[in-house]
Protein backbone atom coordinates (compact mmCIF):
# COMPACT_ATOMS: atom_id res chain seq x y z
CA UNK A 1 0.00 0.00 0.00
CA UNK A 2 1.26 3.47 -0.87
CA UNK A 3 1.81 6.34 1.54
CA UNK A 4 -0.97 8.95 1.47
CA UNK A 5 1.12 11.57 -0.32
CA UNK A 6 2.33 9.08 -2.93
CA UNK A 7 -1.22 7.84 -3.51
CA UNK A 8 -2.48 11.42 -3.94
CA UNK A 9 0.22 12.26 -6.47
CA UNK A 10 -0.49 9.03 -8.31
CA UNK A 11 -4.19 9.98 -8.35
CA UNK A 12 -3.26 13.34 -9.89
CA UNK A 13 -1.14 11.59 -12.53
CA UNK A 14 -3.89 9.03 -13.14
CA UNK A 15 -6.40 11.86 -13.62
CA UNK A 16 -4.12 13.78 -16.00
CA UNK A 17 -3.49 10.66 -18.07
CA UNK A 18 -7.21 9.93 -18.12
CA UNK A 19 -8.07 13.45 -19.28
CA UNK A 20 -5.41 13.23 -21.99
CA UNK A 21 -6.75 9.82 -23.10
CA UNK A 22 -10.32 11.16 -23.29
CA UNK A 23 -9.15 14.13 -25.34
CA UNK A 24 -7.03 12.03 -27.69
CA UNK A 25 -9.80 9.44 -28.19
CA UNK A 26 -12.38 12.13 -28.88
CA UNK A 27 -10.01 13.80 -31.33
CA UNK A 28 -9.35 10.48 -33.04
CA UNK A 29 -13.08 9.80 -33.33
CA UNK A 30 -13.65 13.22 -34.91
CA UNK A 31 -10.92 12.57 -37.48
CA UNK A 32 -12.16 9.06 -38.27
CA UNK A 33 -15.67 10.32 -39.08
CA UNK A 34 -14.11 11.74 -42.25
CA UNK A 35 -13.16 8.22 -43.34
CA UNK A 36 -16.85 7.46 -43.92
CA UNK A 37 -16.83 10.13 -46.64
CA UNK A 38 -13.62 8.92 -48.25
CA UNK A 39 -11.41 11.65 -46.74
CA UNK A 40 -8.17 9.95 -45.69
CA UNK A 41 -5.82 12.92 -45.82
CA UNK A 42 -4.87 12.68 -42.15
CA UNK A 43 -3.86 9.01 -42.27
CA UNK A 44 -0.48 9.35 -40.51
CA UNK A 45 -2.01 11.54 -37.82
CA UNK A 46 -4.88 9.09 -37.33
CA UNK A 47 -2.48 6.19 -36.84
CA UNK A 48 -0.37 8.29 -34.47
CA UNK A 49 -3.44 9.28 -32.43
CA UNK A 50 -4.59 5.66 -32.26
CA UNK A 51 -1.20 4.73 -30.76
CA UNK A 52 -1.38 7.73 -28.43
CA UNK A 53 -4.85 6.73 -27.19
CA UNK A 54 -3.66 3.20 -26.48
CA UNK A 55 -0.49 4.41 -24.72
CA UNK A 56 -2.42 6.88 -22.57
CA UNK A 57 -4.99 4.24 -21.66
CA UNK A 58 -2.28 1.80 -20.65
CA UNK A 59 -0.44 4.43 -18.61
CA UNK A 60 -3.62 5.50 -16.80
CA UNK A 61 -4.49 1.85 -16.20
CA UNK A 62 -1.03 1.18 -14.75
CA UNK A 63 -1.30 4.20 -12.42
CA UNK A 64 -4.77 3.10 -11.35
CA UNK A 65 -3.57 -0.41 -10.61
CA UNK A 66 -0.61 0.89 -8.60
CA UNK A 67 -2.99 3.03 -6.56
CA UNK A 68 -5.75 0.40 -6.24
CA UNK A 69 -4.59 -1.29 -2.99
CA UNK A 70 -4.58 2.11 -1.26
CA UNK A 71 -8.04 2.91 -2.66
CA UNK A 72 -9.36 -0.50 -1.61
CA UNK A 73 -8.25 -0.08 2.01
CA UNK A 74 -8.48 3.66 2.66
CA UNK A 75 -11.49 4.62 0.57
CA UNK A 76 -13.64 1.64 -0.24
CA UNK A 77 -13.34 -0.45 2.94
CA UNK A 78 -12.79 2.46 5.31
CA UNK A 79 -15.56 4.66 3.95
CA UNK A 80 -17.69 3.61 0.97
CA UNK A 81 -18.58 0.22 2.47
CA UNK A 82 -18.50 1.36 6.13
CA UNK A 83 -21.85 2.64 7.39
CA UNK A 84 -20.31 3.80 10.69
CA UNK A 85 -17.77 6.02 8.90
CA UNK A 86 -20.49 7.49 6.70
CA UNK A 87 -22.67 8.19 9.75
CA UNK A 88 -19.74 9.90 11.53
CA UNK A 89 -19.02 12.04 8.48
CA UNK A 90 -22.72 12.91 8.21
CA UNK A 91 -22.87 13.88 11.89
CA UNK A 92 -19.83 16.13 11.47
CA UNK A 93 -21.42 17.67 8.37
CA UNK A 94 -24.68 18.37 10.24
CA UNK A 95 -22.77 20.00 13.12
CA UNK A 96 -20.84 22.17 10.66
CA UNK A 97 -24.08 23.23 8.95
CA UNK A 98 -25.61 24.09 12.34
CA UNK A 99 -22.51 26.06 13.34
CA UNK A 100 -22.72 28.06 10.11
CA UNK A 101 -26.45 28.65 10.62
CA UNK A 102 -27.41 26.91 7.38
CA UNK A 103 -31.00 25.97 6.87
CA UNK A 104 -30.23 23.12 4.47
CA UNK A 105 -31.54 19.74 5.58
CA UNK A 106 -28.85 17.04 5.30
CA UNK A 107 -29.51 13.80 3.45
CA UNK A 108 -30.54 10.89 5.67
CA UNK A 109 -27.65 8.65 6.68
CA UNK A 110 -29.30 5.50 5.30
CA UNK A 111 -29.57 7.20 1.90
CA UNK A 112 -25.89 8.18 2.06
CA UNK A 113 -24.91 4.60 2.88
CA UNK A 114 -26.91 3.36 -0.13
CA UNK A 115 -25.30 5.96 -2.42
CA UNK A 116 -21.79 5.15 -1.19
CA UNK A 117 -22.33 1.44 -1.83
CA UNK A 118 -23.60 2.29 -5.32
CA UNK A 119 -20.48 4.42 -5.94
CA UNK A 120 -18.27 1.47 -4.98
CA UNK A 121 -20.18 -0.82 -7.37
CA UNK A 122 -19.94 1.71 -10.22
CA UNK A 123 -16.19 1.87 -9.65
CA UNK A 124 -16.01 -1.89 -10.31
CA UNK A 125 -18.12 -1.45 -13.46
CA UNK A 126 -15.68 1.23 -14.61
CA UNK A 127 -12.72 -1.12 -14.28
CA UNK A 128 -14.34 -3.73 -16.52
CA UNK A 129 -15.21 -1.16 -19.18
CA UNK A 130 -11.67 0.24 -19.07
CA UNK A 131 -10.25 -3.23 -19.76
CA UNK A 132 -12.64 -3.60 -22.71
CA UNK A 133 -11.63 -0.15 -23.97
CA UNK A 134 -7.95 -1.08 -23.92
CA UNK A 135 -8.64 -4.19 -25.99
CA UNK A 136 -10.73 -2.17 -28.45
CA UNK A 137 -7.98 0.45 -28.75
CA UNK A 138 -5.42 -2.27 -29.42
CA UNK A 139 -7.71 -3.71 -32.10
CA UNK A 140 -8.10 -0.24 -33.62
CA UNK A 141 -4.32 0.21 -33.77
CA UNK A 142 -3.98 -3.19 -35.43
CA UNK A 143 -6.71 -2.52 -38.01
CA UNK A 144 -5.29 0.91 -38.84
CA UNK A 145 -1.81 -0.57 -39.24
CA UNK A 146 -2.99 -3.25 -41.67
CA UNK A 147 -5.78 -1.50 -43.57
CA UNK A 148 -5.19 0.95 -46.38
CA UNK A 149 -8.28 3.09 -47.03
CA UNK A 150 -7.45 3.27 -50.74
CA UNK A 151 -7.92 -0.51 -50.98
CA UNK A 152 -11.61 -0.14 -50.19
CA UNK A 153 -13.85 1.84 -47.88
CA UNK A 154 -15.78 -1.18 -46.57
CA UNK A 155 -13.90 -1.26 -43.26
CA UNK A 156 -14.33 2.47 -42.52
CA UNK A 157 -17.55 1.94 -40.49
CA UNK A 158 -15.82 -0.76 -38.44
CA UNK A 159 -12.85 1.53 -37.77
CA UNK A 160 -15.19 4.32 -36.71
CA UNK A 161 -17.13 1.86 -34.54
CA UNK A 162 -13.95 0.78 -32.76
CA UNK A 163 -12.99 4.42 -32.20
CA UNK A 164 -16.49 5.13 -30.87
CA UNK A 165 -16.28 2.27 -28.37
CA UNK A 166 -12.78 3.32 -27.27
CA UNK A 167 -13.85 6.94 -26.74
CA UNK A 168 -17.09 5.94 -25.01
CA UNK A 169 -15.31 3.65 -22.55
CA UNK A 170 -12.87 6.43 -21.72
CA UNK A 171 -15.66 8.98 -21.21
CA UNK A 172 -17.55 6.49 -19.01
CA UNK A 173 -14.42 5.80 -16.97
CA UNK A 174 -13.73 9.51 -16.55
CA UNK A 175 -17.26 10.31 -15.40
CA UNK A 176 -17.42 7.39 -12.96
CA UNK A 177 -13.91 8.18 -11.69
CA UNK A 178 -14.82 11.80 -10.98
CA UNK A 179 -18.08 10.83 -9.29
CA UNK A 180 -16.34 8.21 -7.14
CA UNK A 181 -13.58 10.63 -6.17
CA UNK A 182 -16.21 13.22 -5.27
CA UNK A 183 -17.38 10.83 -2.56
CA UNK A 184 -13.94 10.18 -1.18
CA UNK A 185 -10.50 10.10 -2.78
CA UNK A 186 -7.19 8.68 -1.58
Amino acid sequence: MLADSAARWLLVLHTALGVAAVGAATHLWLWLRRYLHGQHGLRRSVVRFAWLVLALQLAAFACGNAMYPTYKVEVRAAYLENATAIAATQTAHVRELERLGAREQPTATAELVRRAAAAARWFDVKEHWVALGILVSAALVLVLALWRPDDGPAIAPIVLGLATIAAATLWLAAIIGVLTASWRAV
